[in-house]
């Protein structure tokens, strides 16, 4: 037998963040959905309704042992006949045909009753989803109009109702409107499918959470500058003649090793620092939320900037001192925030020229 080495796993293209630490890795969302009990899976659903409810004209619960094969109603319009139904159910185990029969079984016997029309679409939503028997039925319309005819005395015949002894025999019109139905209404909702949807509504962080997210490692900049980075650096650069009073200083002028090439190599790295953030932050956050941080970051430097000093080097190491003090708790990023991150959000207010190192007055 051949012998395999094991390779250990790479933990080296991923920060790890201090809320990971605390906390241990997050738990992914479709593993928290299947822990949910039945009481919270009832809050689950109530959630989903305040999306659904975006999308159609009404949608109200049928809940109860009333429901008759119903659950949560859908209106498309406020026209009778123009519904679909969410059939959500919470079993220990993926909802199986016998189970999925009986609320198909029960949905016919009552509309062939004229208590209502049949939806234009019925899904099955359970957190631990369908089995593989019921799914390769209900992907068969066929399929799983047979079962259901073949099954009822067993799966639906006796509970139906809830009354004693009120067996439902399958012959005559209800037989006849089962046949003539279309089962190509019947579907479900994949587990994966419900947290998309959930995604939509204002519940989902407070019930998920959002530390499923891993930030990358800082890229490293290029070496040629980008040209997004001419700005900050050509403001930097400014300040570093300015400490030493002259006119102009260039990036082969710094020499290597010096104090000055030092800080504007890791000027660039903390740009780009700042810019991975903002791009880890367009992944998962609304469109406004790293601005945000940004608008938060000036408020907290711009009295250093205002402050006078004798040269606009200073300015900038006295701002970059400021900046890693602040503390961004109340922010969804938070726990992603590096001090190269604080410090790169300034190279990003240079480039939007909302501060500067150099005052108008003081350039000489």
């Amino acid at each position: 037998m051949k012998e395999v080495e094991i390779i250990s796993p790479d933990s080296s293209q991923h920060m790890l963040t201090s809320l990971e630490v605390a906390t241990g890795a997050p738990i992914p969302p479709l593993t928290r959905l299947k822990t949910f009990d039945e009481d919270t899976w009832e809050d689950v659903t109530l959630e989903l309704v305040s999306y659904w409810k975006t999308q159609y004209t009404r949608v109200v619960r049928c809940g109860g042992g009333g429901d008759m094969g119903r659950d949560v109603i859908a209106y498309h319009h406020e026209i009778p006949g123009d519904w679909e139904n969410y059939q959500c159910k919470h079993y220990k185990n993926p909802v199986n045909l016998a189970q999925g029969l009986l609320e198909i079984g029960k949905l016919f016997y009552y509309a062939q009753k004229a208590e209502f029309t049949l939806p234009t679409r019925y899904y099955f939503v359970a957190p631990q989803g369908i089995s593989t028997d019921f799914l390769k039925n209900i992907n068969d319309q066929g399929k799983l109009k047979a079962a259901l005819i073949s099954r009822w005395n067993k799966d639906c015949k006796s509970k139906i109702t809830s009354k004693r002894g009120d067996d439902i025999e399958l012959k005559g019109d209800l037989l006849d409107f089962i046949n003539s139905a279309d089962f190509s209404i019947f579907d479900h909702l994949p587990p994966i499918k419900i947290i998309e949807l959930h995604k939509n509504t204002d519940f989902y962080t407070q019930r998920f959470g959002a530390t499923v997210k891993k930030r990358p490692k800082f890229p490293k900049p290029p070496n040629k500058l980008e040209p997004n980075e001419i700005v900050y650096t050509s403001e930097l650069l400014k300040a570093f003649a300015d400490a030493e009073g002259v006119e102009t200083m260039e990036p082969d002028s710094l020499t290597e090793g010096s104090e000055y090439k030092a800080e504007y190599n890791s000027a660039r790295r903390n740009f780009y620092a700042a810019e991975d953030l903002e791009k880890f932050s367009r992944d998962w956050l609304p469109d406004n939320c790293y601005q945000e941080l940004v608008d938060e970051c000036y408020e907290g430097v711009s009295p250093t900037i205002m402050t006078n000093f004798s040269n606009g080097f200073y300015r900038y190491l006295a701002t970059n001192n400021q900046a890693i003090s602040i503390n961004y708790t109340s922010h969804p990023l938070s726990p992603y925030i590096k001090v190269q991150d604080k410090k790169g959000m300034c190279h990003q207010l240079v480039n939007a020229k909302r501060i500067r190192w150099i005052k108008k007055e003081e350039i000489k």
